[in-house]
């Protein structure tokens, strides 16, 4: 009968390696039971590796585009609500206006001119329009200020360039200013179309009171898909804005004044041009409304197209999250019991045996 030792150290180191191999399995484990994905991707799927790192890409890439829409979006939205307030003054004008009509009441004139004023500084302000560090109606310009209140200087200009058309209409008035209450309404119209409308509809006469760029800002909200995410400044309805309030402060507080008839003249060209400001500013919120439509359109698509790749995704790395914790479970129970083991191993002693 041949007789086989056994060394108690030698039962200690083979249970300290299953206890450092059940400690790893449990990290593994706990990970799984708590993010619902396999510990170490890449043990568990081996070569479909490379289809989880193409997904993942593809998921990161749909992300970074909702980003971008998220901000394009938020400068459209901002946009709009500056178009609103801008519509808003020039509608407030054409009211006035209408009032103004065959008035010659002086403190209706002094009312009209103090609403053009406001009006155009309000219009002035909401174009100024920063969100995030760009500007708004800037174009591409996003770093210039667009708007630059110029009504002073065209004013006086205005004003000289009328008493010149009066006095070579009218040689023979005496004195030379007097002949500027004589002007007639299709006088004072003729005078507004050819010589104040192109300071503002000419984009060289434009300049001077907006930096922006034609070039709107664009966005990629797709793969495929490119928008226009910003308008502009140089837009029509901003300079009939100006215009129509440059001509009422300009020409209704000329001295001597304008005849009835020229005042109505006057009146009936800027309510022309408050109309057109309006239509211009409900033009540029359509296009941005558009722009914002396509981009609503576009995130539905990426979401769904994001749900699909996580769905693919979560097929190829998740795990079962109560067989994670079932073996949780398991290993704990089997390192209490290797550590038992161990405890009572070292607890032997010959000395308890003599």
């Amino acid at each position: 009968m041949k007789l086989s030792f056994i060394s108690s150290t030698a039962i200690q180191n083979a249970m300290r390696q299953t206890i450092r191999q059940a400690r790893n399995e449990m990290t593994s484990a706990s990970t799984e039971a708590t993010t619902g994905v396999y510990a170490d991707i890449g043990v568990a799927l081996g070569t479909s590796t490379s289809l989880n790192v193409n997904l993942t890409r593809d998921v990161s890439r749909i992300d970074s585009i909702l980003s971008s829409n998220s901000i394009a979006n938020q400068r459209m939205t901002s946009s709009q609500t500056a178009l609103t307030d801008m519509g808003s003054q020039a509608q407030k004008l054409m009211d006035q206006l209408v009032a103004l009509r065959g008035n010659t009441d002086s403190n209706s004139i002094t009312l009209t001119q103090q609403i053009a004023t406001s009006s155009l500084s309000n219009v002035i302000a909401s174009g100024n329009t920063m969100v995030n560090g760009e500007y708004l109606f800037a174009g591409t310009n996003t770093d210039v200020q667009p708007m630059t209140d110029n009504s002073a200087a065209v004013n006086t200009q205005i004003q000289a360039d009328l008493s010149t058309y009066a006095s070579g209409l009218y040689p023979a008035a005496s004195p030379p200013s007097a002949a500027v209450g004589q002007l007639t309404a299709a006088q004072i119209k003729s005078f507004i179309t050819t010589n104040v409308e192109p300071k503002f509809t000419t984009d060289s006469n434009w300049a001077s009171w907006s930096s922006a760029s034609d070039q709107n800002m664009t966005s990629r909200i797709s793969n495929s898909e490119v928008i226009e995410t910003s308008t502009n400044s140089n837009s029509s309805g901003m300079r009939y804005m100006a215009l129509a309030s440059t001509v009422v402060n300009a020409l209704t507080s000329m001295s001597p004044g304008l005849s009835q008839d020229a005042l109505n003249g006057v009146t009936d060209q800027a309510i022309s041009y408050s109309r057109q400001a309006i239509d211009g500013l409900n033009n540029q919120a359509s296009q941005l409304g558009l722009s914002q439509s396509r981009l609503t359109d576009a995130n539905t698509t990426l979401n769904a197209q994001k749900t699909i790749l996580n769905t693919s995704i979560g097929s190829l790395t998740g795990v079962d999250p109560y067989e994670a914790s079932t073996k949780v479970n398991s290993l704990q129970t089997q390192l209490e019991t290797a550590y038992t083991i161990v405890s009572k191993i070292q607890q032997l002693s010959l000395v308890n045996y003599l």
